[in-house]
């Protein structure tokens, strides 16, 4: 069973178009919470709105849901890699869900984690290639999420 999940924060939980969080994302965490999941956020910004971005995550409802949030501006690998190390627990049982295939998806597959692919919004088109690889699940919108797991 897996044991924890990684989230991306824009796109995935937090509406980038209207500055506020989806709204099925607050009962979508609670309820990953209440099976037992130990969660994390990251989110790759620019050097110029990484103090904003972090505020943005600290200050959100959704934070208390987060063991850690992590925000960087050089490498989000990195973030999941940290991420990782701080669940302590095996790659297959760490979910990475996002809505970009050439970044959260292709890094889970490339370490061994179920990915789940939020295909939504903006990226939605960008579809994985031989070198991603398929996301192990797609859904169409986060509360879906429910279904997983």
């Amino acid at each position: 069973m897996n044991k924890a999940i990684i989230f991306d924060w824009r796109r995935t939980l937090f509406n980038n178009d209207e500055d506020i969080e989806f709204p099925e994302a607050d009962d979508t965490l609670q309820y990953c919470q209440s099976r037992g999941y130990r969660m994390a956020a990251i989110s790759l910004v620019s050097p110029k709105n990484r103090a904003k971005r972090v505020e943005e995550i600290n200050n959100s409802p959704l934070r208390k849901y987060f063991e850690l949030a992590l925000v960087t501006d050089f490498d989000k690998n990195q973030l999941f890699e940290q991420a990782v190390k701080h669940f302590n627990i095996p790659r297959n049982e760490i979910f990475i869900i996002g809505d970009r295939v050439s970044d959260e998806i292709k890094y889970g597959n490339k370490y061994g984690h179920p990915t789940i692919w939020l295909k939504e919004g903006k990226f939605s088109s960008e579809l994985p290639t031989e070198e991603i690889g398929k996301p192990t699940y797609v859904i169409n919108e986060l509360g879906n999420l429910k279904k997983i797991l």
